[in-house]
């Protein structure tokens, strides 16, 4: 089961989009459990107190704290980067405010039942893809780490140095084979050096900085594809 959290302080919304994807489960056969609020105060102190949420439809208009002022706090405050947002509005230019957010989506009021599907099949793909791994040869012997412990890979010499969430450490080979099956989850910001996109929270024409504060230099002749590559997310 996949819990869900619909917050908007339109209770008709919410239901609404609750029944969206109540149709969307019996179509595509998805597990998808959801629960409905009405403030992003209330679902802070929900998750303060720890309980936990795989998706959230989050309204950005509100009176009192609004949806991206909740998932600053989400993101900067919690450290919570697995919890997947998706931003509803009437309003459509938010792209800046929420890039730091990272959400999966932005769907504009009244949401098509067209549009929400698409939204809970992208979010299926990339769960089904939460678990992917890196391979590594070291002292002989095959390994493997979770690519959503990776920050990004650093080439030195004929070493690949692995930055994660929780320490660095150093392997023979080549980027290039290490993340041969998930290329398109890296992007090259300056010779031998690959981020992983997942952990961007912010970039400016020079540099982005990932979720644990690490800020990377991004080289000039790489900045126009960065620049590209992260206005598709």
């Amino acid at each position: 089961m996949i819990k869900v959290a619909v917050v908007d302080d339109d209770e008709l919304i919410c239901q609404e989009i609750v029944r969206l994807i109540s149709k969307c489960n019996v179509h595509y056969d998805f597990d998808f459990c959801s629960e409905c609020y009405t403030s992003c105060e209330e679902m802070y102190r929900l998750l303060a107190n720890g309980e936990n949420y795989d998706l959230i439809f989050l309204d950005i208009e509100f009176s009192g704290m609004n949806g991206i002022e909740l998932g600053k706090l989400l993101r900067m405050k919690m450290k919570n980067y697995d919890t997947q947002i998706v931003f509803i509005s009437t309003i459509r230019d938010y792209a800046m405010e929420l890039f730091k957010i990272r959400p999966i989506a932005f769907l504009i009021k009244p949401i098509a039942y067209e549009d929400l599907c698409k939204c809970l099949q992208d979010y299926m793909l990339d769960y089904s893809n939460s678990d992917s791994f890196l391979e590594y040869i070291s002292e002989n012997t095959k390994h493997k780490i979770k690519l959503k412990e990776v920050l990004y890979l650093e080439s030195n010499g004929k070493k690949v140095i692995f930055h994660t969430k929780t320490e660095e450490f150093a392997v023979n080979g080549k980027i290039s084979s290490i993340i041969e099956e998930n290329g398109s989850k890296f992007l090259c910001i300056s010779r031998g050096v690959y981020v992983n996109i997942k952990h961007i929270i912010k970039a400016t024409s020079k540099e982005v900085t990932l979720e644990d504060g690490t800020s990377l230099f991004i080289s000039r002749g790489q900045q126009s594809i960065v620049r590209d590559r992260l206005s598709e997310l």
